[in-house]
């Protein structure tokens, strides 16, 4: 497989496309001819087809760090499907399924990884063995987690650096300030890299933002409106998640719900059921949603304030992919606002406290802004954006 096809080959073959989305074939032909690269890609881009094929055009192995196993999972299983051979190496595997990987690890094209397994001296004997061609950062803007919680995610480039060669180095994300993308590069060590950005404005998502003291009223008289769309309701916190998940069970609304604490089968089955269209709704925190492939997801609603506009964003990307209407929805209470403070005011360092703050600051904002919704998001991301002419509360009130 690799080496023998050039790009459109692959692309038909594995994927059946005929043509690359702009700027696809961009970053491929940067990584072929060794520049290390950023791409930052809205949701729903298709972003893993860049670094998909660019593995099945090289020599030896690529290798995927993705932050959440659900993401690899279900990247590894539509690969497979494909004929594409790949495996992700998580904690849910067994010691005999983890010799069968070594085992057959000089045929893979792709190993999805955590951050964390890099750092598994095995692991890394293992690899010795092979050609590392390509290092795929997924969902990039997680790096920031390096500061919080998962501290591998600063040791990236430790292990790259201890490859025999230095192997083509790609990010992606959907979501990231200029700030972040400065993080990505001191973080992954990346050397002269090219930032390759789209505009991450989604045209086709109604923006609105509704203050609300009882939001369970509001959220039925929507749901009943729109009971024949698929929609997710993000909330802050696992207990708030399986609070509304069992109180829209009695109210008459079957829904599927995921966190992190939810035991591995259970996750697997809700998961499936929102997947394959058996459940049109899903409650869940920020922990669901990373590389979902779902096209007709009608709406997201924030029914709790989130830590970010960051996460606001990554999660209302995942509505409407297929390009037709959908809505993202805040349900604006100045209580959560206390809510989001105590989270941060749990990290211990002060310099991401303040950091955190202002995210928050900004995310407040745009709830009470009378701006265009678009254009504020634009403008939090560097971008330049004109009014959205309707397509949020905002700018429909002004044209009335």
């Amino acid at each position: 497989m690799g080496g023998t096809m050039d790009k459109y080959s692959v692309l038909k073959k594995y994927f059946g496309y005929e043509k690359f989305k702009y700027p696809q074939d961009k970053i491929i032909d940067l990584v072929l001819n060794d520049r290390e690269v950023i791409g930052l890609l809205p949701t729903g881009f298709g972003k893993s087809i860049i670094f998909q094929v660019l593995a099945l055009m090289l020599d030896g192995v690529s290798l995927v760090i993705s932050p959440l196993i659900a993401l690899m999972e279900d990247q590894v299983k539509t690969l497979k499907k494909k004929g594409i051979l790949a495996t992700v190496f998580n904690s849910n595997l067994s010691y005999e399924e983890q010799l069968v990987i070594y085992s057959n690890i000089k045929k893979y094209k792709l190993i999805y990884v955590s951050p964390e397994r890099l750092e598994n001296t095995y692991f890394l004997k293992h690899l010795k063995e092979i050609k590392v061609s390509m290092v795929v950062v997924d969902e990039a803007h997680t790096i920031l987690w390096a500061e919080g919680f998962r501290e591998a995610f600063g040791k990236i480039h430790t292990f790259i650096e201890c490859l025999e060669r230095r192997p083509k180095l790609l990010a992606l994300t959907a979501t990231a300030t200029h700030s972040t993308v400065q993080k990505i590069k001191t973080y992954l060590n990346l050397e002269n890299p090219v930032v390759v950005e789209v505009p991450m404005d989604r045209p086709n998502l109604f923006y609105k933002v509704v203050s609300l003291d009882n939001k369970i009223n509001y959220l039925i008289r929507y749901l009943k409106s729109h009971k024949n769309d698929r929609g997710i309701i993000y909330c802050l916190t696992r207990k708030k998640t399986e609070e509304l998940h069992h109180q829209l069970l009695e109210l008459g609304f079957p829904n599927a719900y995921y966190h992190g604490g939810v035991e591995i089968e259970l996750k697997k089955k809700n998961q499936e059921a929102f997947t394959n269209g058996n459940q049109k709704l899903m409650i869940c925190t920020n922990a669901y949603g990373m590389g979902i492939d779902i096209p007709n997801i009608r709406f997201v609603i924030e029914y709790d304030l989130p830590q970010s506009l960051e996460d606001l964003v990554q999660q209302m990307g995942r509505a409407s992919r297929d390009g037709n209407y959908g809505e993202g929805i805040v349900f604006f209470s100045f209580k959560d606002i206390d809510i989001v403070k105590y989270f941060i005011n749990q990290q211990e360092d002060s310099v991401i406290r303040k950091q955190n703050q202002k995210k928050l600051d900004a995310l407040v904002e745009y709830c009470l802004t009378k701006k265009c919704r678009h254009r504020y998001i634009s403008s939090y991301f560097g971008q330049k954006e004109e009014n959205c002419k309707g397509a949020c509360d905002n700018c429909i009130k002004k044209s009335r």
